[in-house]
């Protein structure tokens, strides 16, 4: 190693007998190369030591030329979100609920909702004229309409009623309603015999439209219902239940009656017709 000037340590070196101390201040033979003993001039040495000392720097600047090696890949510490510091809590209020009302007082409470009034019964329509003509543009009926009314007969052990049928004319059945008046108005008429004034009923279609005048005005109605109805060979309950069509209806209505077909006429053709609005 190097030593401080100065110090009497020795620097030992691969070279063999090489000191500094008076051994070196030996006089060496003018005309030699070297000295005559193993041992080296100041100048030598000094000379070695400047050989050794550009080696380390050479090795210093060689190692200073090599290239940097490659940094490890990023790396993120996982970072730890410390607590919060605690705090203090502060003590909630007691919260006073007000006692249950008894359920009679909240009834008490509540709106009073009233009674519903019943509805007013509707006040009947006055007393209107029947009927005296009645039309059907699409199938070209046009005829007068005369009051028929009924007989009691006996069928099958039962009473019952059988209406009369107008000959060369409409008939309404007195008791059914008259026009204007909110009820079943009945108009029955032939169409094979005695003036055949429904003759061509049976061409009515659905949307068509009923005229009916009286002493009160002009009636328009418009045909909402067509039935055929077996009459002949059938029980009478089921022709009971055709009759039906005939009895008395909350609303205003027109039920038209005609045999079918014709010259047979077992069948029985129902229009019905409504005010148009």
């Amino acid at each position: 190693m190097l030593t401080v000037p100065g110090q009497r340590r020795r620097w030992r070196s691969p070279i063999p007998a090489l000191s500094f101390g008076r051994a070196a201040r030996t006089p060496i033979a003018r005309g030699e190369g070297r000295p005559t003993s193993g041992r080296l001039s100041p100048f030598s040495a000094v000379l070695i030591l400047a050989g050794l000392f550009l080696l380390a720097v050479a090795a210093m600047g060689t190692a200073a030329l090599r290239p940097s090696p490659e940094p490890p890949p990023s790396q993120e510490a996982s970072i730890v979100t410390p607590p919060p510091p605690m705090q203090a809590v502060a003590t909630p209020t007691p919260v006073s609920f007000p006692s249950p009302t008894p359920l009679a007082e909240q009834l008490g409470a509540l709106p009073v909702v009233p009674t519903p009034s019943p509805e007013p019964t509707p006040t009947p329509k006055p007393k209107m004229p029947p009927p005296t003509r009645i039309q059907i543009p699409s199938v070209g009926i046009d005829t007068t309409v005369v009051e028929v009314g009924y007989r009691i007969v006996e069928i099958q052990g039962m009473q019952v009623i059988e209406w009369e049928v107008a000959d060369y004319a409409a008939g309404h059945h007195s008791t059914s309603a008259n026009p204007g008046e909110g009820g079943n108005i009945v108009i029955t008429g032939h169409n094979d015999w005695k003036g055949e004034v429904f003759r061509t009923l049976e061409h009515v279609k659905l949307g068509d439209e009923v005229i009916l005048t009286s002493d009160a005005g002009v009636f328009r109605y418009r045909v909402t219902e067509i039935h055929y109805r077996k009459e002949v060979g059938v029980p009478l309950e089921e022709r009971i239940a055709t009759g039906r069509f005939l009895d008395p209806m909350p609303e205003e209505r027109v039920t038209l009656v005609t045999c079918w077909p014709y010259g047979i006429d077992d069948h029985r053709i129902i229009v019905v017709a409504k005010p148009i609005d």
